[in-house]
C-alpha cells in the first residue's frame, strides 16, 4: 500500500456549491454508528459528502483522545480543501502550491479567496491507496477491459475500504507524522474542513485507485493566546 504524506502550514479554483449536510450535526460517536459510514466505498460512485465527513469526525475523535477540544465545521474550510483535492486529481499533481493556477498558488491564497479571515492557517495532504490491499498484490484485467487486484497468493480479490475505516487509516497516518500531527492537535485552530477525491477512471489502470486528501484548518490562537495576537504563518 502506497502512503505518502505532506503539510505545509500557512496564515478558493473557483468556489464550489457543497451542501451542508446532517453528518456535521451529529458527534463523533453518533457518525460511527451510522450504517453508511461502515459500507464499502463504491469507487465508481462515491458519496464524497460521507466521505469528507468521515475525516472530520474521526479527526475530531482522535483530538478528543489527546483531551483536545472538537474542530468546528466550517464550510468555507470544506470548500477550500475540497478545491483543492479536486485540482491535484484533474490537473494530476500532488502538492501544497498549484503551479497550475497562480491565483490559487498557496494554501493562504486558497483560503482567503474562499472567504477565510483567520490568525492561524495550516494544510495536511495525504495521497492513499483506497483499494486495501498488500503491498504486493497482483493486477487482473478482466474481459471488460476493468482490472481487479488480487492476492497474489490466493487469488482473492482485494475490496475498498469503507468509509470510515479509510478515514481512520489516513488519520492516523497524520497522527504520527511529527509535523501533520501539530496541526492535528493544536489549539491554535477551532475550524476545520476536510476532503477526499478519488483518482480518475478507478480500475482502469494496474495501479491501484488512491485517493488526494486535505485538511484546511483556521483559527484565531489558542486560548492563552491574547487578542491582539498577529497573523502566523508556518511553512514545513
Amino acid at each position: 500500500m502506497l502512503l505518502v504524506f505532506w503539510c505545509f502550514v500557512v496564515s478558493s479554483v473557483f468556489p464550489q456549491e457543497l451542501p451542508e449536510p446532517d453528518y456535521y450535526d451529529l458527534s463523533w460517536q453518533e457518525f460511527e454508528q451510522l450504517p453508511a459510514a461502515r459500507q464499502v466505498i463504491p469507487l465508481l460512485q462515491p458519496n464524497y459528502n460521507l466521505l469528507d465527513a468521515a475525516i472530520y469526525h474521526v479527526t475530531n475523535k482522535i483530538r478528543a483522545t489527546e483531551n483536545k477540544p472538537p474542530l468546528k465545521y466550517s464550510g468555507l474550510l470544506h470548500r477550500t480543501a475540497t478545491y483543492h483535492a479536486q485540482t491535484m486529481i484533474e490537473l494530476d499533481f500532488y502538492n501544497h502550491l498549484n503551479y497550475q493556477q497562480l491565483t490559487y498558488l498557496t494554501p493562504d491564497k486558497r483560503i482567503a479567496a474562499f472567504g477565510g479571515v483567520f490568525n492561524y492557517t495550516a494544510e495536511n495532504i495525504a495521497q492513499y491507496d483506497i483499494v486495501n490491499t498488500d503491498l504486493e498484490y497482483c493486477p487482473f484485467r478482466e474481459k471488460n477491459g476493468s482490472f481487479i487486484y488480487l492476492n497474489c497468493d490466493t487469488k482473492k480479490p482485494y475490496r475498498p475500504y469503507t468509509y470510515l475505516a479509510y478515514a481512520e487509516r489516513v488519520v492516523n497516518g497524520w497522527l504520527h507524522s511529527p509535523s501533520h500531527r501539530k496541526s492535528l492537535l493544536s489549539l491554535n485552530y477551532q475550524y476545520i474542513g476536510c476532503s477526499a477525491r478519488i483518482s480518475k477512471n478507478p480500475y482502469q489502470q494496474k495501479k491501484v485507485p488512491f485517493a488526494r486528501l486535505v485538511q484546511n484548518f483556521g483559527g484565531y490562537g489558542s486560548p492563552a493566546d491574547s487578542a491582539s495576537a498577529v497573523a502566523n504563518t508556518e511553512i514545513r
